[in-house]
């Protein structure tokens, strides 16, 4: 069985509001195209004690958790040491990231300071995952149980970067029996939520081998019914029943 996924954002200015957290959605759509699915997502501040809470709770629900921020050179990029404190590694320079930090630096002409090497740095015994737009590595750390942790840069584009580079070519490895959902989208205007509900039950729409959702705005609904491959007969049966029971409404 294909396990969940769980997804920890650090990160104090995500709780202000200061930054919007867009880390799930990246997560969350490149997991379902493989077949995979992102079970939570927690956000967390800057604070060690409550760090280390989150990931040993989130681990002990699942298999694979992916922590994001807190991996660059300032005072409040304190993942690193929480969860090193967390599973007892030390932190230690990666040999790779510390090289493609130094080319990358070369390159801009600029000097490589002791608080940018910082970015360098690593649980010990983690597997560095190089980032291709931005200086701190992420890590894949396997824990005991067939347990793995993933951590990785905040920043989107490099979360992002370092999720379809390095972490999704990984799970598609791992789990190459996972196959992802077949969907169909209805799209309908000029008819609310509930009054489509409404529709639905007074037809005795049912089905148990699909799942449907609603998501309003804008003056319209899509509704997005998905089910696994062997069950698509009743996908498309589904979804020539909707498209019939709302006819006047189809955008």
């Amino acid at each position: 069985m294909n396990p969940d996924i769980e997804l920890i954002s650090i990160g104090s200015e995500l709780l202000s509001g200061r930054t919007l957290n867009t880390h799930a959605q990246t997560l969350g759509s490149a997991l379902v195209k493989i077949g995979l699915r992102l079970s939570r997502d927690t956000t967390v501040p800057d604070e060690s004690e409550t760090i280390r809470s989150a990931v040993h709770e989130a681990l002990e629900r699942t298999d694979i958790v992916v922590v994001s921020g807190g991996l660059g050179p300032t005072s409040d990029d304190i993942t690193r040491a929480a969860l090193g404190k967390l599973f007892k590694r030390d932190i230690v320079m990666s040999p790779e990231a510390l090289g493609e930090l130094r080319k990358r630096y070369t390159e801009r002409g600029r000097d490589l300071t002791p608080a940018a090497e910082r970015q360098a740095l690593i649980l010990d015994g983690a597997v560095t995952l190089l980032n291709s737009v931005g200086a701190a590595p992420g890590e894949r750390l396997d824990l005991p149980g067939g347990r793995t942790l993933f951590i990785v840069p905040g920043p989107p584009g490099e979360f992002a970067a370092v999720l379809e580079e390095r972490i999704i070519p990984w799970l598609r490895e791992q789990f190459r029996d996972a196959v992802p959902l077949e969907e169909r989208l209805i799209l309908t205007e000029g008819i609310g939520e509930s009054d489509i509900v409404t529709r639905l039950e007074e037809a005795g729409f049912q089905t148990s081998e699909i799942s449907v959702g609603f998501y309003p705005g804008f003056g319209k609904v899509e509704i997005r019914l998905s089910a696994s491959k062997e069950h698509l007969w009743a996908l498309d049966a589904a979804e020539g029943t909707l498209r019939d029971i709302l006819h006047d409404h189809l955008a």
